[in-house]
């Protein structure tokens, strides 16, 4: 590895003389920098620039966010030199990487005495300020480019091994790369893959262009841990775009060496558990392990399901399909034709969400019921049974809601949302506080319930001296929230009206019209308070539904908020709209 030779393959340096590259080279060096390590700080001074020879970097601008990688051949700090200004963002080491390293002077000697180079430089800091100023890059966007996986084991006894092996079976169309210590040592000599990082020796940087070599290749690469904390485990973590850590679901949080590792890192990367769990496991220390990892979030395999290796690579690769079911009382009966038209055109729902009458649909589906056992729990609780007469004095609420809360506690049981396999979460709203709580822990039946007590009719929940109400009181429509989670595309099912409550027929103003209105469509009392609600809500679902890769308006006009006799044509309704509008994005999905 030459620093000329890297200068000469830098864009920020292309087409320029080869006695201009001759005069930066005489001044550059090559360094070491190791994965999660700092390159330079933000306001810090701007003494040289940085063109990265092998690795990748990352910067973090002054508003927070994190722009596109830097990889092989890119620079950084060039803009902070020739403008003679302290640094503006953050730039650390997203891999073990080595950079070039050039003196600021250096560099400004040279654009002078080679007009070319001056030309070439302002090409590239106006393209660069550009992508920083509109930098389309998101979160989602970001997870699909993520080609690195590192798998390691939190004990000894973990079947690691077994998990990177099965996912990459469905990783890249199956053609992932497994690389192991195995394999470094074959490929570079026993030995390799527990080098030292001792800065600046030929080993060591054959190893690290070695491993950042890989990414060269449009192919994902899952990379092995041994089961001990070892160098080659050190290596893992360096290299990862994102951290596996695989648990047993009956074994307690216990930290060992490679979590204590994994803690110590300065890797960047986000960590997930992925918990081995059969059919009948309980799995009672999820959260306490994901607290002692530092894991974002938690995934469950069942050994002998293959669909279940498939949904995590599909999540893990930015293309797991998350269902977003919206607010609106009987309209949410709509969502029951969607999950029919998902099934018959075989698009699998790897992450499910939603807002009121859309969180109990997400659950039960969350919950593994089937699509007919789903339908005929609706009937049952909205049609067959009137749950929502336990009238009280109206000074908190309509109703007392015990009945309708008592009811989704037999039909969720004691189940909590982070022991559910398919990964869920509901919306309610912190009356409190006057914003959006996702909740995505504690009891399921509870948190449902809760996400449907519209304020005036059921009473508000309290929790930890905080009311919590409605979720469509603020968020009817939350594909924020499941774009947050970067799983993947995702369907939205938007099961709210446009126009709202109406009187139909009266010119007015008369403060007495609705009382002597007959027609079926007249609002009456629940339907105005849960208009009321709900206004805020509504107001924002243009926002909302542009952030879903599918977009269901779904054909509910005319269909009052308890017309649960109507339940069939709904459905119906839910259904044939479904089917027509997701049959030709189909492929898209599923791509």
């Amino acid at each position: 590895m030459d620093a000329r030779d890297i200068l000469r393959q830098s864009p920020l340096f292309g087409g320029i003389s080869d006695a201009a590259i001759d005069a930066l080279a005489a001044h550059a060096t090559l360094i070491d920098v190791a994965s999660g390590e700092q390159v330079f700080a933000r306001g810090s001074a701007p003494d040289h620039i940085y063109i990265v020879a092998s690795g990748r970097l990352r910067a973090r601008l002054a508003d927070g966010r994190l722009t596109s990688a830097i990889p092989r051949f890119d620079p950084t700090g060039e803009i902070s030199a020739v403008l003679g200004e302290p640094r503006s963002a953050d730039v650390h080491a997203v891999r073990d990487s080595v950079l070039v390293r050039l003196p600021s002077a250096a560099l400004l000697q040279t654009l002078q005495a080679f007009p070319e180079a001056m030309l070439q430089l302002t090409r590239i800091i106006t393209r660069r300020l550009r992508q920083n100023a509109t930098d389309s890059t998101h979160a989602l966007a970001a997870a699909q480019r993520r080609s690195t996986l590192a798998v390691l084991a939190a004990t000894p006894d973990d079947p690691a091994r077994a998990v990177a092996a099965r996912l990459c079976a469905h990783l890249g169309g199956g053609r992932a790369r497994l690389v192991d210590a195995a394999a470094i040592d074959a490929a570079l000599g026993p030995g390799a893959s527990v080098l030292a990082a001792d800065a600046g020796s030929a080993a060591q940087r054959q190893l690290v262009e070695h491993l950042n070599a890989f990414e060269r290749h449009d192919t994902p690469t899952v990379y092995l841990a041994n089961p001990r904390a070892d160098a080659w485990t050190r290596r893992c973590i360096a290299q990862a775009d994102r951290v596996l850590v695989v648990v047993d679901a009956t074994r307690p949080a216990t930290a060992g060496a490679t979590i204590d590792m994994l803690r110590a890192s300065r890797s960047h990367a986000p960590v997930d558990l992925v918990v081995m769990r059969p059919t009948a496991a309980p799995a009672p220390t999820v959260l306490d392990w994901r607290a002692l990892c530092g894991a974002g979030a938690h995934y469950y395999l069942r050994p002998d399901r293959e669909a279940d290796f498939a949904s995590l690579a599909r999540q893990l690769g930015g293309r797991g399909i998350g269902v977003v079911l919206g607010g609106g009382g009987a309209r949410g009966f709509a969502h029951i034709g969607l999950l029919r038209a998902l099934q018959e055109l075989g698009i699998p729902v790897d992450v499910a969400g939603g807002s009121s009458m859309g969180a109990f649909f997400a659950a039960l589906l969350a919950c593994g019921r089937g699509l007919d056992e789903i339908e005929a729990i609706a009937r049952d609780t909205f049609v067959a049974r009137n749950l929502l007469n336990d009238y009280v004095l109206p000074t908190i609420s309509l109703i007392r809601g015990r009945k309708f809360v008592r009811h989704l506690h037999e039909l969720f049981g004691e189940q909590r949302i982070e022991a559910l396999r398919l990964p869920y979460f509901c919306v309610t709203t912190n009356l409190t506080r006057g914003r959006a709580a996702v909740q995505d822990r504690g009891p399921l039946y509870l948190w449902a319930a809760t996400s449907m007590a519209v304020p005036g009719v059921a009473p508000p929940v309290a929790y930890n001296g905080e009311l919590y109400a409605d979720g469509a009181v603020v968020n009817s429509l939350p594909t924020d929230v499941m774009q947050d989670l970067q799983r993947g595309p995702i369907i939205a099912s938007d099961v709210s009206t446009e126009g709202g409550i109406a009187a139909p027929g009266v010119v007015g103003p008369d403060p007495e019209a609705l009382f002597r209105l007959r027609d079926p469509d007249a609002p009456r009392l629940l339907s105005i308070l849960f208009r009321t609600a709900t206004l805020t809500s509504e107001s924002g679902v243009a926002q909302r539904a542009a952030r879903a890769d599918a977009y269901l308006r779904m054909p509910v006009t005319r269909v009052g908020m308890f017309d649960w006799k109507r339940m069939d044509e709904i459905v119906e309704r839910g259904y044939q709209h479904a089917l027509q509008q997701l049959t030709p994005l189909r492929e898209q999905l599923l791509r």
